[in-house]
């Protein structure tokens, strides 16, 4: 692939990042906890089709967005990702920012790595798409408990294995399987041309 048709790639995700982020679609607010997101996928696909620098960045735009979002309609425990909201400004754009990047990263690399086995494609992106999930929800909430004295461990916990947890990881993992193949796919034919 050239790294026009990379760039091109990354545009488009990253315009349906926008998208998502400053409409309803990707952040359903759910007082009073945090909103609900759907945002990480099109970064899980990015970084599984484009690769971990892409994801990368794509990780890092997710981040930005959701600061933003936190910023002009914080709902609940969204204060904490506002840095003009939460009392620590530092603590808070590391928590928007850090575990979006290495969501971001981890998709491609764990790509990679479960490439390397028997393990047929669709089940590798689907694996791959519920551990980078999981990562990503423990590193915002390792975040919030350590930069914030509002959440505690119990609370953290109970989040982790709650139904919003849970299906944001089966959003991931469907949707990453059902669009990941077809455009690696149409991808390898393209640079064929």
């Amino acid at each position: 692939m050239s790294k026009t048709q990379n760039f091109t790639r990354l545009a488009l995700i990253l315009a349906l990042l926008i998208i998502l982020g400053f409409t309803p679609l990707g952040f359903i607010s759910v007082p009073p906890l945090v909103s609900i997101t759907i945002m990480h996928i099109p970064v899980i696909v990015g970084s599984i089709v484009l690769g971990y620098t892409y994801g990368g960045v794509l990780g890092l735009a997710f981040g930005i967005i959701s600061m933003i979002k936190a910023i002009m309609e914080p709902v609940g425990g969204d204060i904490f990702f506002s840095p003009v909201l939460s009392g620590n400004a530092l603590a808070s754009v590391v928590m928007c920012v850090v575990p979006r990047i290495i969501l971001g990263i981890v998709p491609g690399l764990l790509l990679k790595l479960l490439n390397t086995t028997k393990i047929p494609e669709n089940v590798s992106i689907g694996i791959t798409a519920g551990i980078s999930t999981v990562i990503h929800t423990f590193l915002v909430l390792f975040c919030l408990m350590v930069f914030f004295d509002g959440m505690i461990l119990a609370d953290i916990f109970t989040y982790i294995i709650s139904i919003n947890g849970v299906l944001e990881m089966l959003a991931a993992v469907i949707i990453s399987v059902a669009v990941c193949r077809p455009l690696i796919k149409l991808f390898k034919r393209t640079a064929n041309q």
